[in-house]
């Protein structure tokens, strides 16, 4: 079998696996993502045609101010926003907003800088669009919704959205086990409220759900409670498919009413990322793409979800991805301890954030032979029990020599 596979924000590669008796590729089966070309005119027929809801243009009228809050992570993002901007700005005079704000967090923004100039629809316009980046330590750009009950909270939240009379959230649908990951909700609360908010959703995730479910479940109440106190009714949200040479990394949109789009996006999701491959392969090889393939979150996920696929004792466990720089400090115990059992007593001491992930990985790397194929520090990862690996051409011998192969694209979204 010959395959093309992508990984990293910009990288390709091709193996020979030939003379591997068994070869099995997650989402063989599933249809091609949308290709970039594509992205615009799929953006624009979900707004104009969306589930349970009026075409979106029809929602303002002149005069208006329109805010578009968009969650961390989404891909694409000038393809989208282009598109979103063109679609308000096509509308008769009577449904186009006299301000739109397109409002980001600050680490969004450095992971995938965009500009005016790559958004804009045309000139005309210009003056009409702002770029704002969302300051959770500014109290003068907060307003106050109400209480919530539930945890006796007074929700702060982005004053932009508060004053705008029309909100159009712009999410990216992941794996509930992504931590700090609120759904549907991510795009408006508590991405964009204040820094004490983020302070109390810091555990939001799989582990605060496994140890404290009352909270997680009240927390939950919060955020949906914030979206209706402000209004919001309607969503864009981007699903993402299996990443091929040549396509997005988006299989479609969804846009319309907040509860059906949650309904058919979920399953969508679990469509494209649920395994059900009942295989024990001898190798597993998992890619990481776009910004996620430089985050350590996103490659312990997929060390994970790769030991859970069936991997045989002692199996291949191959990682491409682009992650450099410095190891987190949950590795940096890893290393210094050598042992998995004691580098999870520091870690958890410390009360590190990235424990819930770190951990199962950390297992991982010690349970089988781990290889990365990735900008880091070869020296680095020999520390950790990791084999670099330099060049596709050793991933492909390294293959070859297994009897059986399964390969996860972008195994961090695996449900």
């Amino acid at each position: 079998m010959n395959l093309k596979l992508v990984y990293g924000t910009a990288s390709e590669l091709t193996l020979d696996l030939e003379s591997t008796e068994s070869v099995y590729l997650h989402g063989a089966d599933q249809p091609e993502n949308l290709k970039i070309e594509e992205l615009e005119e799929a953006v624009w027929n979900a707004l104009e045609s969306p589930t349970e809801f009026p075409p979106f243009r029809e929602c303002l009228f002149s005069g208006d101010k329109l805010a578009i809050p968009v969650a961390p992570g989404v891909p694409h993002l000038e393809s989208i926003l282009r598109a979103v901007l063109k679609y308000f700005f096509s509308t008769p005079e009577l449904h186009q907003p006299d301000l739109v704000t397109i409002l980001r967090t600050e680490e969004d923004e450095k992971a995938a800088p965009i500009t005016l100039d790559a958004i804009l629809p045309n000139e005309t316009v210009r003056s009409r669009i702002r770029l704002q980046t969302h300051k959770p330590k500014q109290r003068e750009e907060m307003a106050l919704l109400g209480a919530v009950a539930a945890t006796n909270e007074t929700l702060a939240i982005s004053r932009t959205l508060f004053d705008a009379e029309f909100v159009l959230p712009i999410g990216f649908f992941q794996s509930k086990a992504t931590k700090g990951y609120a759904g549907i909700h991510t795009a408006v609360y508590p991405t964009f409220s204040d820094a004490e908010t983020h302070k109390r959703y810091a555990d939001f995730g799989p582990a605060l759900h496994a140890s404290d479910h009352d909270l997680m479940h009240e927390l939950m109440h919060e955020i949906t409670e914030a979206t209706r106190q402000l209004g919001i009714f309607g969503t864009l949200q981007a699903v993402p498919g299996i990443s091929t040479p040549g396509t997005s990394r988006i299989a479609q949109f969804l846009a319309g009413d907040f509860r059906e789009v949650e309904k058919d996006g979920n399953s969508a999701y679990r469509d494209h990322w649920t395994l059900l491959a009942e295989r024990k392969p001898d190798a597993v090889l998992v890619t990481v793409t776009g910004e996620d393939s430089r985050s350590w979150d996103c490659v312990f996920q997929a060390l994970t979800n790769a030991a859970n696929s069936g991997l045989q004792p002692n199996g291949v466990l191959a990682v491409c991805s682009d992650l450099s720089g410095e190891l987190p400090r949950s590795l940096q115990i890893y290393r210094q301890v050598q042992e998995p059992e004691l580098a999870e007593k520091f870690i958890r001491r410390e009360n590190l954030p990235d424990a819930p992930l770190a951990i199962p990985a950390i297992q991982t790397i010690s349970k089988f032979r781990v290889f990365f194929l990735s900008p880091m520090d070869g020296e680095t990862l020999e520390e950790l029990n990791i084999t670099p690996i330099s060049d596709p051409s050793e991933l492909e011998r390294l293959l070859t020599h297994c009897s059986s192969c399964m390969i996860l694209p972008d195994a961090h979204r695996i449900v």
